[in-house]
């Protein structure tokens, strides 16, 4: 099978499982050089006269160029010296061309090394988004944790406010209970004293009755002995005449 057959089917493959999960490849933070052009692996094989995708993927890994995915295709792309670029194709050096099967394994080993490079970057990319995840992810771990400590204090000491509430309205209501206990005793008192006093009224009476009737008594009993005195007297009066 054709190199270029091979590559277009990895790439396609890619793209389709790409476009399924529904994921955007972003373009990488690195810095173009001045004067770089970014270009395929594909472009800069045909630019630098280079044998295949996979042999400008490696020359790009040599000089540490800038890589990036494209957010349209999904390709890969590098950032290619201008001055290399400006020097033009170089002469391959004539190497015997494989043939029979161990050509078509090389030719798919390269086809499948170009269309792999842009999943290694969709891995990259993945990798870094999985990593700031974690890190969002233990911060509001630490955050929940947080809160929920934060929570069981507020209810500690909602808890204690409910069982001090409840001890002061216990305690209001025996006080209420004794202040009407007291209210009641005070009551009875009073009506105890109002009764005693009714009693002192009646023997007061009854006293001045008794004194009356004596004083009454004492009086009638002094005038019988006068009067019997008198008789007498006047009876032995008589019997001396």
């Amino acid at each position: 099978m054709p190199a270029k057959c091979l590559q277009g089917l990895a790439t396609a493959l890619c793209q389709q499982s790409c476009a399924g999960a529904g994921m955007v490849l972003p373009m990488s933070d690195a810095p173009s050089r001045a004067g770089a052009i970014w270009l395929t692996y594909q472009q800069v094989a045909e630019r630098l006269g280079l044998r295949s995708p996979s042999a400008a993927a490696a020359r790009a890994r040599r000089g540490n160029w800038p890589k990036r995915i494209k957010n349209d295709t999904l390709e890969a792309e590098v950032c290619v010296p201008a001055d290399l670029l400006a020097a033009g194709p170089q002469k391959q050096r004539e190497r015997r061309q494989p043939v029979g099967p161990a050509a078509d394994a090389t030719t798919l080993v390269e086809a499948v090394a170009a269309a792999v490079a842009p999943l290694q970057a969709l891995i990259e990319t993945l990798s870094g988004e999985l990593k700031a995840a974690r890190g969002t992810n233990d911060a509001l771990r630490d955050q929940l944790a947080a809160a929920q400590a934060e929570a069981a204090e507020l209810r500690g000491k909602s808890a204690a406010n409910e069982a001090a509430l409840e001890r002061e309205v216990i305690d209001r209501r025996a006080l209420q209970q004794q202040a009407d206990h007291i209210r009641r005793e005070r009551r009875a008192a009073q009506e105890r004293v109002a009764q005693l006093q009714a009693n002192i009224r009646e023997e007061q009476v009854r006293l001045q009755t008794t004194e009356d009737l004596v004083t009454r008594l004492k009086r009638e009993l002094n005038e019988a002995q006068r009067a019997k005195e008198r008789r007498g007297w006047w009876q032995w009066l008589s019997g001396r005449r």
